[in-house]
């Protein structure tokens, strides 16, 4: 029988900020971009440089993550890919947008560190 271990300790293949979605680049790590074709597997635990070692938290684990807010977000609003691993509220720009899960408490700035719980994670959302 399998068992989830989180966190899991990954090699980085870029300078990876803290509280970051980041996503499997071969066998290492790096930020998550906002693209609908990435696919987060979870949430760095600190900063570290390129090469270095980092615990990754996973998307699958039971329970709420702290993650970076790209800008304002309410509590209760659903989260999406952001940029440079960050995650956001739906934005109105016409594109497909990758969801991650709610926002349990608000964001008032870029760079707020927010709790949230994945829930449908990887569900594509379109706004046209």
């Amino acid at each position: 029988m399998s068992e989830i271990k989180s966190p899991i300790t990954f090699t980085t293949g870029a300078a990876v900020s803290a509280k970051r979605l980041v996503k499997l680049s071969s066998s290492e790590v790096i930020h998550n971009t906002a693209s609908d074709t990435d696919n987060p597997i979870g949430t760095s635990d600190y900063a570290v440089a390129d090469g270095d070692n980092v615990a990754v938290r996973l998307l699958s684990e039971a329970g709420s993550l702290e993650m970076t807010a790209a800008g304002a977000i309410a509590a209760d609003a659903d989260v999406y890919t952001a940029a440079d691993g960050k995650i956001q509220e739906l934005p109105g720009d016409a594109d497909d947008y990758k969801k991650i899960g709610i926002a349990l408490e608000a964001a008032t700035a870029d760079g707020d560190i927010i709790e949230v719980l994945p829930y449908e994670v990887g569900n594509i959302t379109t706004v046209s």
